[in-house]
């Protein structure tokens, strides 16, 4: 991706596409003030930079059975085994984000499961890997942000 930093509209753009991202072309350019074809031609542009990485669904959980979501952190044993976690971790589709962090823990998952018994087999899961040293587990009650 090339790093520069975006003028105005371009980041007015990326704000209404972070949040409206099936916006008409000419909704788009309404609310930036600029021909449908100019938003078009800077999206791509966007787009081919890499600042738009990509367009996706937002799927409301409990709609797809997972009712539960929480926060495992998650310490590997010493070793040169974090690849082969990570490739076994995202394989699983309770996984919605899994991030690589400082402090205590070496991971954060967020894990979105089918009721309790779905979080249970998946702590299960992630505590029997080899590479794992200890979880700590915590029910997401609510989102505040986000």
């Amino acid at each position: 991706m090339e790093s520069s930093v975006l003028d105005p509209v371009d980041a007015q753009i990326v704000e209404i596409l972070r949040s409206h991202g099936r916006i008409s072309w000419r909704e788009l350019s309404d609310r930036v003030h600029l021909a449908a074809s100019s938003v078009a031609e800077r999206v791509r542009r966007l787009e081919d930079r890499g600042v738009i990485a990509g367009y996706s669904a937002r799927i409301a959980p409990a709609a797809i059975g997972r009712t539960v979501r929480a926060v495992v952190d998650v310490s590997l044993v010493p070793g040169d085994q974090a690849d082969a976690f990570e490739a076994r971790l995202s394989a699983r589709g309770e996984v919605v984000l899994a991030a690589y962090v400082t402090g205590s823990a070496d991971y954060t998952i967020v894990a979105e499961c089918a009721g309790s018994e779905g979080l249970d087999e998946f702590v299960r899961w992630v505590r029997a890997d080899e590479a794992v040293a200890r979880t700590e587990s915590k029910l997401m009650l609510r989102s505040v942000v986000g």
